[in-house]
């Protein structure tokens, strides 16, 4: 990926469209570049010259969806970067962002909650 305008990059996956929502909004506030993770996760290798990068993603089971995971490994020179991730979560975010920094060295890690919107036992116990 070739360096933009903007030195900030915010890579995202949305499953329902709440981390879209939240990384949209980050974007806008910062001037950053919003790219979805789906579009790229085919590639061999990614890579980066943007200064910060930012990540939003949903807690799937207490961590990042498989596809975030599978994203960070494919990066590259990102040594220097300023990092950071911003979870949705709709019952607890948990470990989640220490699972997030196991993966990749982040400066900072935040959570938003959302409307939870799984299946769960409480859906069942209203009957």
């Amino acid at each position: 990926m070739k360096k933009s305008n903007n030195c900030t990059e915010i890579y995202y996956f949305s499953g329902t469209g709440n981390s879209f929502a939240v990384a949209r909004d980050i974007a806008n506030k910062i001037g950053g570049k919003l790219i979805p993770i789906i579009l790229l996760i085919k590639n061999e290798k990614i890579e980066t010259e943007a200064d910060v990068i930012g990540f939003v993603f949903p807690i799937y089971d207490f961590k990042p969806p498989v596809i975030v995971r599978k994203f960070i490994e494919k990066l590259r020179n990102i040594d220097s970067k300023y990092i950071f991730a911003v979870c949705t979560y709709g019952i607890t975010p948990s470990g989640s962002m220490k699972r997030f920094d196991n993966l990749i060295k982040s400066s900072g890690g935040f959570a938003v909650g959302m409307p939870h919107n799984g299946i769960g036992s409480d859906l069942f116990s209203q009957a």
